[in-house]
């Protein structure tokens, strides 16, 4: 019997090193060139709806990928193979955005923009397996250190290349076509280096299998989901609540690039130094907002966290230069911690135990619908005013978002609301 736990032991541990190994592969893949997405596409010549669609069209693919996605990866016998497939694919596309210089001029925006999106499409499949894979690996004892290690390695080294990729893109070129021509090199890079991902992924050990007719229970439990949803009050007006604050939430999203870039005249390394303080302080800020939370309960701990969100727009508002930016991304990376983690914390309280991967993509897939509607909203609305205006617009609708979820909290009755170990499980 020691044997036995031993081995499980040594089996956990094996697993936590190979899930943190792989998070450092796929985090210098994603920042060292994701972060400066936008201003690449400005490069190109992007105007601000090319930006917005770098936000809404993601999502709009997220949006009917999401439950074929989850389809697809439960109807195979050996979920990590297809999942490292399906990585792979989304890794080729690093491939293609770096062919987009060599499309006719008028047309390198658009396409990039286009790649983006389609881009999110084995991305937001590989996202449904990989959390379906660590869920078969890790038990729930285990889950929580394997994705909290995974996650402090990751951010840290995510934070060192954001920086080293700034320096090299605004140090090394002169002219914007050398910056360029430099980006596409990282792209090439990019995509050797998400092969480490890919390679210590695979090297999974332990993974229960799935027999193939899971396929049919899958679309059967799809369908029970969707009949149930209405007597389950308490996910309906919590995903009704979501919906009010995550328009208002994303409607901002390409505002501030916009603001960001041709307000504020940011380069990439400007926009790595917002990024990273963003980041130091949400990472900071994670622990203190688990024990807020078990103190005062998690609604009350997200309407203060979403109070915060609400003021971000007003804060890019005032900000007259880049430091001041900088500064106020501290306060920014404090808030958006919180809304984040609550959030899904609060998504898993009120999800029934009862086919709740099935109820959680439902909750995604319509929060992607709003995420491919909203940022364009934004947009049409500064062409029709001006960028402060809509920024003061986004900050009141993130407001109704936060009084949306007090008053949910009311609808579903005290008590009904159980406080959980916030743990952030991305």
């Amino acid at each position: 019997m020691n044997r036995e736990v031993a081995f499980k032991e040594k089996l956990v541990n094996y697993n936590i090193k190979i899930n943190v190994i792989s998070g450092i592969f796929s985090v210098i893949a994603v920042n060292l060139v994701t972060p400066y997405f936008a201003k690449f596409a400005e490069r190109l010549g992007a105007g601000d709806y090319e930006i917005g669609l770098l936000s809404s069209l993601p999502s709009a693919v997220g949006f009917f990928t999401l439950i074929p996605g989850a389809i697809l990866i439960e109807s195979f016998n050996n979920k990590k193979n297809i999942t490292g497939t399906i990585i792979f694919t989304h890794k080729v596309f690093f491939l293609l955005l770096a062919t987009v210089p060599f499309a006719p001029k008028n047309y390198q925006a658009l396409l990039f923009v286009f790649l983006v999106g389609l881009m999110n499409l084995p991305g937001s499949i590989a996202g449904i397996g990989y959390q379906s894979c660590i869920g078969d690996i890790f038990d729930s004892e285990n889950l929580g250190k394997a994705m909290s290690s995974r996650n402090i390695y990751s951010t840290a080294v995510g934070i060192l290349i954001t920086l080293l990729s700034a320096q090299l893109i605004t140090k090394i070129p002169n002219t914007n076509k050398q910056t360029i021509i430099l980006y596409q090199v990282l792209f090439i890079i990019n995509f050797i280096i998400a092969q480490g991902e890919i390679i210590t992924f695979l090297k999974f050990r332990g993974m229960r299998t799935v027999k193939k007719e899971k396929e049919k229970r899958y679309i059967d439990s799809l369908k029970e989901t969707i009949k149930n949803i209405p007597r389950e009050r308490n996910y309906v007006i919590f995903m009704i609540s979501s919906l009010v604050f995550y328009f208002g939430w994303q409607m901002g999203w390409p505002l501030f690039n916009i603001y960001t870039i041709s307000n504020l005249k940011a380069d990439e390394f400007w926009l790595s130094i917002i990024a990273v303080s963003s980041s130091i302080a949400s990472i900071a800020a994670y622990k203190p907002w688990a024990k807020f939370a078990r103190k005062k309960g998690n609604i009350y701990a997200l309407f203060i966290a979403t109070i915060g969100m609400s003021i971000t727009p007003l804060l890019y508002a005032v900000s007259k230069n880049l430091i001041v930016l900088v500064v106020f991304n501290i306060i920014i990376g404090v808030s958006t911690a919180g809304t984040v983690q609550i959030l899904f914390n609060l998504l898993l309280e009120v999800t029934p135990n009862t086919n709740r991967t099935v109820y959680i993509a439902i909750y995604n897939t319509l929060m992607n619908l709003s995420a491919a509607i909203s940022p364009l909203i934004g947009v049409a609305i500064k062409d029709k005013t001006n960028i402060f205006t809509t920024l003061i617009i986004v900050s009141f609708l993130r407001f109704l978002g936060s009084i949306a979820f007090m008053i949910s909290s009311k609808l579903i009755g005290k008590g009904q609301i159980k406080t959980q170990n916030n743990q952030l499980y991305l």
